[in-house]
């Protein structure tokens, strides 16, 4: 037989103990940041589409390279907007002593690498999640 425990209990045990209410800005900061970059990705995928359907198979051929290099550029630079935001809203919050550190585990925990040893308060031990849940 097996004690689990009631899934209520539980889910209101993790939130008390690891999404404080210091986190709840940074998750709707997450969530605005996904939804943006998001809809930038999907406005930039339609757009290279339209130009390559509605283009001739020799103009194709011959820039179809251009459009691909700018649509990677926007996307690549919006993954940095996305890491220098995440990386102001620690610093901001006070969540590292030091802007770099703030910089690194941003960018550990959007790329999801998890190299750091990052010695987090207990209000803030939520913070690897949603982050990483908004790297792309």
């Amino acid at each position: 037989m097996t004690n689990f425990q009631n899934p209520l209990t539980l889910f209101t045990f993790y939130f008390e103990n690891i999404f404080h209410i210091n986190i709840a800005v940074f998750i709707l900061v997450s969530i605005f940041i996904f939804a943006i970059h998001g809809f930038t990705i999907l406005f930039i995928t339609e757009r290279y589409e339209y130009f390559l359907h509605n283009n001739s198979i020799n103009l194709k051929k011959r820039v179809g390279f251009i459009p691909y290099t700018l649509t990677m550029l926007v996307i690549m630079s919006t993954h940095l907007m996305d890491l220098l935001y995440l990386a102001y809203m620690l610093d901001g919050m006070k969540v590292f002593p030091d802007q770099l550190t703030s910089f690194y585990f941003a960018g550990e925990m959007y790329t999801t690498l998890g190299y750091g040893s990052y010695q987090l308060a207990p209000e803030w031990r939520g913070l690897p999640f949603i982050i990483g849940f908004t790297g792309q």
